[in-house]
């Protein structure tokens, strides 16, 4: 059977102080559910150091299913020693780009605490004639993701449809690719990793510079897919989702704003989504958005 791999970041307490942890309860009851059996192998969960024994008792369940490894950011970019300053949101963007340095699958799905899967799933849903799904969003909702990402790869940000960019999680990410950004952001002279931390370090004097002030709005999805458009080579390994031939669509909005949600209309069998994502913005406990969904969920203990 043709496998992939996921990876999750994960603080037990994410922003807004959140129940992360007891959130990502609901994204694997969702999995459960709907996905395949032994579709993800493995599940990379990424952790900070003091926390990866409690995130992997208390993962410890959903080991079997879906081969769970519980790994320290630190261990998974040992980088970050040296950044202390860096935060957790831009934690989570090295740790995307870094799961390939540990997952040997071609492909893997990347998840936050907050996804929700909604319909049945399986490979074949997500990787097409050897090329996994990519959905698109406009680069004008976030234009200086792109400006500051082509900044770090000395590239043309409009490179390619100068419209369109990736949007964002859940995505999925061609290891290869993944390892080309890498590259491609370190260069021939610095540590990828090291480089991006350093830009977030208001003491460096090297950072009151203009130019590298500009460069530290980047994010994962926009290096990984500029740094693919700047090699010619996104096209072999990704297809554009959300189309006539391919409609299904990785992150649908619908659960946006929260109080205004029709659920059914999300997990309705002619829907095209395959996650939605409840964010931490809406300061909800992991039990209450359960009680919303748990009826269109077929999981049970």
């Amino acid at each position: 059977m043709n496998k992939i791999g996921a990876v999750l970041p994960l603080c037990i307490t994410g922003s807004y102080d959140v129940d992360d942890l007891g959130r990502t309860e609901i994204l694997f009851k969702s999995l459960a559910a709907f996905m395949q059996p032994g579709l993800i192998d493995p599940f990379l969960i990424v952790t900070p150091p003091h926390e990866v024994d409690i995130v992997r008792e208390k993962c410890g369940k959903w080991t079997e299913l879906f081969n769970i490894q519980v790994l320290s950011e630190e261990d998974l970019v040992p980088e970050m020693k040296n950044h202390p300053h860096v935060r957790g949101w831009r934690k989570q963007q090295l740790v995307k780009l870094a799961a390939a340095r540990v997952i040997k699958r071609d492909f893997f799905i990347t998840f936050d605490a907050d996804v929700i899967c909604l319909r049945p799933l399986a490979y074949d849903d997500l990787i097409v004639n050897n090329k996994a799904i990519l959905q698109y969003e406009a680069r004008a909702l976030h234009p200086k993701w792109w400006k500051s990402s082509s900044r770090i790869l000395n590239m043309n940000p409009n490179v390619g449809d100068a419209q369109i960019g990736m949007s964002v999680t859940p995505a999925l990410m061609s290891t290869e690719l993944c390892q080309l950004a890498m590259a491609e952001i370190g260069g021939k002279k610095r540590n990828w990793a090291d480089y991006l931390c350093s830009l977030h370090k208001p003491s460096n004097p090297k950072n009151w510079w203009i130019g590298r002030y500009l460069k530290n709005k980047w994010t994962e999805y926009s290096l990984y897919y500029l740094a693919a458009m700047k090699n010619n080579a996104l096209d072999n390994h990704h297809i554009r989702c959300g189309t006539t031939e391919l409609p299904q669509e990785l992150l649908i909005h619908d659960s946006h704003p929260y109080a205004e949600w029709d659920v059914a209309k999300s997990f309705a069998p002619e829907r095209n989504g395959l996650f939605c994502v409840v964010g931490s913005k809406t300061r909800l406990e992991p039990a209450d958005v359960w009680q919303k969904i748990a009826k269109y969920i077929p999981y049970s203990n």
